[in-house]
């Protein structure tokens, strides 16, 4: 399920375009789940189209979870994002990706006038990066654990139904695993989440306080 803001639908019928569009670039293949994909590799920035599967956007240095790619997905052209952020992809399915050169890509969108697509694109970027952090800055256990809900209840269903709620708010948190779980009870026996063996279901009410 795609619960991006539908202001943002546009954008997304953008990059839908500018993936095909840039299609000739590369072949597509399909990666097998737990592949890693770096945007920089030797010092050359890689740019990754995505067709299908779920991917997950990684933090390079701790491996902290950053998010989910919404399909159809571009990883890596050049001005939203850059070597220092330390980002990497890694397949939790199996995934039709191409694999090409950023400065290909580049060169490619200034030949054929690709730069409307792309900046609906980078604009998709920009705010789901924004939306992210914001979310980082809550303060205490229960904040952090809220919104870290509220996060995953917006990923792909066929993401969102394959990984528990205690692994997803511990890849993407410094909460130790005993702290969530006691927060995830205590909401469970508050009937505020319906949440079976591990998985989130549904979401009835998050209090701003609890």
């Amino acid at each position: 399920m795609d619960t991006e803001h539908p202001d943002r639908s546009l954008n997304l019928s953008a990059t839908t375009e500018l993936l095909e569009s840039l299609a000739p670039l590369a072949t597509f293949a399909m990666y097998p789940p737990n592949t890693r994909l770096y945007l920089y590799n030797n010092g050359v920035a890689y740019c990754y189209l995505v067709r299908s599967g779920v991917c997950n956007v990684y933090h390079q240095t701790s491996e902290i979870l950053l998010g989910t790619l919404y399909v159809p997905g571009i990883m890596g052209l050049s001005g939203t994002l850059y070597a220092e952020a330390g980002m990497f992809i890694q397949t939790h399915s199996t995934s039709e990706i191409a694999i090409t050169r950023t400065d290909k890509v580049n060169q490619f969108v200034t030949e054929h006038n690709l730069w409307r697509l792309l900046a609906c694109h980078s604009l998709r970027v920009t705010s789901r990066l924004y939306t992210i952090n914001t979310r980082l800055m809550a303060t205490c256990a229960y904040e952090i654990v809220r919104v870290q809900l509220q996060e995953l209840m917006s990923e792909p269903a066929e993401y969102r139904h394959d990984v528990s709620a205690a692994q997803y708010i511990q890849q993407k948190t410094s909460l130790s695993r005993s702290s969530i779980m006691k927060i995830l009870a205590q909401l469970k026996k508050g009937g505020y989440i319906s949440i079976e063996n591990g998985i989130l279901l549904t979401i009835e009410h998050l209090p701003l306080k609890y």
